[in-house]
């Protein structure tokens, strides 16, 4: 009889538990699918590329909440799904929130320029760095501490479990400008194996004109005096600089993007920084666009492309032109279209490309 009254009270407060705890769902869905070029291809090919985004959010009571993630993310038609990271967090004021667990943070995104908008590959600043760890934010300030986990360890080298990271920002928005300086110090507990970030964001948006800037210092293997290859610096820098203006009156929008990075790569022969964060020196974006109705938008996207990190070397420079047409029939739910021509400048030899694809994404 204990027992049984033992049971049902378990069974009772569980279920009172659940009735007061608030779950909420929220992701994103993306497949698109490109051709091959089709001017110089002998058969008209193709590729996929899909992503997945499922996001729970638990309010246990007005100041414990919980998160989980499940991602599924790559250029196949069904990528797998896996865990995308979770945290607890306390909150006691508005302005004061403890998180432990999985965290990520980046800096310094590629807004504009749809080519390189997802800060888990490139970032003018830096790209996503996940820790599972803590991080205390108070009245914008943001302090994180943790070790790395998935890309930001080191899985392939001896180094692998060791790696730790330390994130600390401060963001200030006032009359609709914002200002967000920086520092992101990760070690591989190896001889002088480190990295370091630092820069600031700020932005100001008055009317239909918006202004963005970011600059980003990174550094990999600092303070090297040969301790990592024996008579070889591997001390690898790189200043970059991103500016992002853009307009918009009644039915005409143009966005625009310039990067320039400043690298010096040491005697290292490729550095994680160079090769993975910023995607090339050099690149100018322009795209004007016109709404015409309500629901679509046509945009000429010009650019001009460095295609390399080595600012000697112009035998890879394109200039890209093309259209891109933008449907909306209901919110939540985007459709772009587009055909892009790459044009060789410079000292590039290659043949003129031409390919298409579309991008359908919807979020819940």
């Amino acid at each position: 009889m204990k027992k049984r009254f033992l049971l049902a009270a378990s069974v009772f407060f569980v279920a009172s538990a659940f009735a007061e705890t608030d779950v909420k769902y929220s992701g994103e869905v993306e497949f698109d699918v490109y051709t091959g070029d089709l001017w110089n291809d002998d058969d008209v090919k193709h590729s996929y590329a899909s992503t997945f985004d499922l996001n729970f959010e638990v309010q246990f009571n007005k100041q414990w909440s919980a998160f989980v993630g499940l991602e599924a993310d790559g250029e196949t038609d069904s990528p797998a799904a896996v865990y995308n990271g979770a945290y607890i967090q306390y909150q006691p004021a508005e302005s004061f929130v403890v998180k432990a667990g999985d965290l990520t943070s980046s800096e310094g995104a590629f807004v504009a320029y749809y080519g390189y908008d997802d800060p888990a590959d490139n970032a003018a600043g830096m790209k996503e760095h996940d820790i599972r760890g803590i991080q205390l934010e108070l009245a914008g300030l943001e302090l994180g501490l943790g070790f790395g986990r998935g890309d930001n360890d080191a899985p392939e080298t001896e180094a692998s479990g060791n790696v730790y990271d330390v994130h600390a920002a401060y963001g200030l928005e006032f009359a609709g400008q914002h200002l967000r300086p920086y520092v992101d110090y990760k070690s591989y507990q190896e001889a002088q194996h480190n990295e370091l970030h630092a820069g600031v964001e700020a932005g100001l948006s008055i009317g239909g004109f918006g202004f963005r800037a970011v600059y980003g210092f990174h550094a990999d293997y600092l303070m090297d005096d040969g301790d990592v290859v024996e008579g070889q610096d591997w001390t690898s820098t790189a200043h970059a600089f991103l500016v992002e203006p853009s307009f918009e009156i009644s039915l005409f929008e143009v966005k625009t993007t310039a990067f320039y990075a400043v690298l010096d790569r040491g005697e290292a022969l490729e550095s994680d920084l160079d090769s993975e964060e910023i995607p090339e020196y050099f690149f100018l974006y322009a795209e004007p666009a016109l709404k015409l109705a309500d629901k679509i938008k046509l945009g000429i996207p010009v650019e001009y492309h460095t295609n390399t990190l080595d600012d000697e070397d112009d035998t890879q420079t394109t200039v890209d032109v093309g259209g891109r047409v933008y449907y909306s029939p209901i919110e939540n739910l985007d459709i772009t279209a587009f055909g892009m021509m790459d044009l060789p400048v410079g000292d590039n030899k290659d043949n003129e490309s031409f390919y298409m694809g579309v991008e359908t994404v919807f979020s819940f």
